[in-house]
């Protein structure tokens, strides 16, 4: 069992026309499932200034709390609706330094 905290970041690539189509979505995603999935921490999402890409980075206490959220029907939803708006490109993070 993994005990340290974990980031599952995505990278969108998006048509500049779907950019904010895509926001909405993974907004609303994480407003009506994620943030109630055990071990959320948070999430952040930041959309370039050209349109083409946005980056979602959930924080969770553990990888394992990271995995049982991908593999929950209801987040699988908005996945699948994230991915018809842009192409993904997830991977899951540990922490390896943090500078101040």
């Amino acid at each position: 069992m993994d005990t340290q905290p974990t980031a599952f970041i995505t990278v969108f690539d998006v048509d500049p026309e779907r950019q904010h189509d895509l926001l909405d979505v993974l907004q609303e995603g994480a407003d009506q499932v994620i943030r109630h999935r055990p071990g959320f921490i948070g999430i952040s999402l930041f959309a370039s200034q050209d349109g083409r890409r946005i980056i979602n980075v959930a924080r969770w206490e553990t990888a394992d709390a990271a995995a049982a959220t991908r593999d929950d029907p209801d987040a699988a939803t908005y996945s699948a609706r994230a991915a018809a708006l842009g192409s993904p490109v997830p991977g899951v993070f540990s922490l390896a330094a943090d500078i101040r």
